[in-house]
């Protein structure tokens, strides 16, 4: 750690899809569903990661939490294409295993084959759209029940309707690394939580305006690092602070 003669001021800057994950992949019995622990405390533990990296002489002036602001469903254009049913039969059919068991019906039974798929779709399409709407007002609370926390919103998720599973963002990073590099002036440590490599870039550039940078990490209950692809971003940073498991859950407030 470096020496540090008089206070400084600690932004961090979180990638929130990164972190969910973390927090799935290091508290099994955390129900995904649910997007994040409800009765977290996000704002100590925030000012607590603010104190560790600047060695008790820092004040955390924002936290800025990124996170994807719609959901790209896969097929695209699913409603609109009900008005043409050769067009909906093609992108249905899209997906390999149904096309081949609609290629095994007779021509009577394919219709109605592909109309209740595309029913199905709908009805996971509306589903997925009202949790992503839950992760919106969980958001709105937390801004609201915990100081200097602003989540900010930027991209894409894909959702893929066949196989209804979530999918990699897209464009979060781009606006995290932005910030990064835009909001420099107010901050003299920037703290990032993300295991993801792609900062590289902009955590260079802002070295190179003679801040420093830290990146979180977490230890599993074993004790080892969560595996997360962290090496190339924790050798750019000027450290690493590792959060103990035991830490973690406190502040989580997870049983």
């Amino acid at each position: 750690m470096y020496n540090l003669s008089m206070e400084k001021k600690v932004c961090i800057f979180v990638d929130g899809e990164n972190l969910r994950h973390s927090i799935v992949d290091l508290f099994p019995s955390f129900n995904q569903h649910d997007y994040l622990p409800k009765s977290a405390k996000w704002a100590e533990f925030f000012d607590w990661v603010a104190e560790k990296v600047s060695d008790s002489r820092g004040e955390r002036v924002r936290t800025y939490w990124y996170v994807v602001q719609n959901i790209d469903f896969a097929p695209y254009g699913l409603s609109s294409a009900r008005k043409d049913f050769a067009h909906l039969t093609k992108i249905i059919c899209k997906d390999k295993g149904i096309k081949e068991k609609w290629n095994l019906k007779k021509p009577d039974e394919q219709k109605k084959y592909i109309t209740f798929i595309a029913n199905d779709m709908e009805k996971n399409q509306d589903k997925m759209q009202k949790r992503f709407g839950g992760w919106v007002n969980i958001q709105g609370e937390i801004e609201n029940d915990h100081k200097s926390i602003e989540f900010r919103r930027a991209g894409s998720i894909r959702y893929n309707l066949y196989d209804q599973t979530l999918g990699s963002e897209k464009s979060v990073d781009v606006k995290l690394a932005t910030d990064l590099i835009k909001l420099k002036d107010i901050y003299d440590i920037a703290v990032i939580v993300s295991g993801d490599q792609d900062y590289v870039p902009a955590v260079d550039a802002i070295k190179d305006f003679g801040k420093h940078v830290v990146n979180v990490s977490f230890v599993k209950e074993d004790g080892y690092m969560l595996p997360v692809g962290a090496r190339r971003l924790n050798q750019s940073t000027d450290w690493c602070l590792e959060v103990k498991h035991s830490d973690l859950k406190k502040f989580l407030n997870l049983p």
